[in-house]
């Protein structure tokens, strides 16, 4: 069994307003790409990436959590472009809204933690005043990584949309805003059930409901300490997930439980060899990678 896994883990690896109101998507998309477009660092990649048809039918495939985390200023477009230079299947980014109506890349309500800032709330601030801050986070200093800026994504669909499934996460943005994301979803590529994969925690209902009525496929994930709690039962919450998540440290009995449901496996979030080994192990067939350099072996 191990030998099969170090196989499978050694193996090759504008503004809203005009996006939505002037001039349609196509040139948009070709502007954006100009700035970060899918040609990577090298020139090349260890291999191609998936849209959502072709990721489901992989084992393991291997998904870019905030473009690696661990590894890079997370949400940033460079990050991403070392994600998908290391050989990443799928990208993940989490969304906040601006004041005026922008979507881009942070996993909180403020930018406190990757900015530094005191209370500065991403939804009470414009992007003028966004922009003008870097992501830098002290793991990120200690690693030598130079501050990023932050990314719209529409920019990151505009380079990956078409190469790469992105796993989208609306995070703490209020689902009166869910209507106007999937909207921006669809003008950004031609066929969005290829390229985009609805994400949540497991309890949330509105995102999962309102991107299954546009047909997208769903990932809603879980922590094994709240399944054992009964916190979070998989039986009362995993019909509206295509796809389900379970957290590296789950203990054994819970994977046996969510292997039982039938659907596929994500284990989350990755951060080493070891957890890849075991997340596999347990029956994952994908995993959200946070410490890529190492899980694909590239550095």
């Amino acid at each position: 069994m191990r030998d099969a896994l170090e196989r499978g883990l050694r193996r090759p690896l504008v503004s809203r307003r005009t996006l939505l109101v002037g001039g349609g998507s196509g040139a948009v998309l070709a502007a954006l790409a100009a700035v970060g477009g899918p040609m990577l660092l090298n020139g090349s990649s260890k291999r191609p990436g998936k849209l959502v048809p072709e990721l489901l039918t992989a084992r393991p495939f291997y998904v870019a959590h905030g473009g690696g985390s661990a590894d890079w200023p997370e949400f940033s477009l460079y990050a991403y472009r070392q994600a998908v230079a290391e050989g990443a299947d799928a990208l993940e980014v989490s969304l906040a809204r601006s004041s005026d109506g922008v979507w881009f890349g942070l996993h909180d309500p403020t930018l406190d933690r990757t900015s530094g800032t005191s209370g500065f709330v991403a939804s009470e601030h414009d992007w003028y005043e966004i922009e003008s801050l870097r992501i830098s986070t002290p793991r990120m200093r200690r690693l030598g990584q130079e501050p990023r800026p932050y990314l719209r994504f529409e920019q990151l669909v505009a380079a990956y949309g078409r190469t790469h499934a992105i796993f989208v996460d609306p995070k703490t943005v209020d689902s009166v805003h869910h209507a106007e994301l999937l909207d921006m979803m669809a003008a950004l590529v031609r066929h969005p059930v290829e390229s985009f994969v609805a994400k949540s925690f497991c309890t949330g209902r509105s995102w999962a409901q309102a991107a299954r009525a546009r047909g997208l496929r769903t990932w809603g994930y879980y922590y094994g300490a709240q399944v054992q709690s009964g916190e979070t039962p998989p039986q009362e919450t995993q019909d509206r997930w295509d796809l389900l998540g379970l957290d590296v440290q789950a203990p054994d009995a819970v994977w046996q439980l969510f292997r039982g449901l039938g659907k596929p496996l994500v284990g989350h979030v990755v951060a080493d060899r070891p957890q890849a080994e075991s997340a596999l192990g347990h029956g994952a067939q994908g995993l959200m990678v946070s410490g890529l350099r190492e899980v694909l072996g590239g550095a």
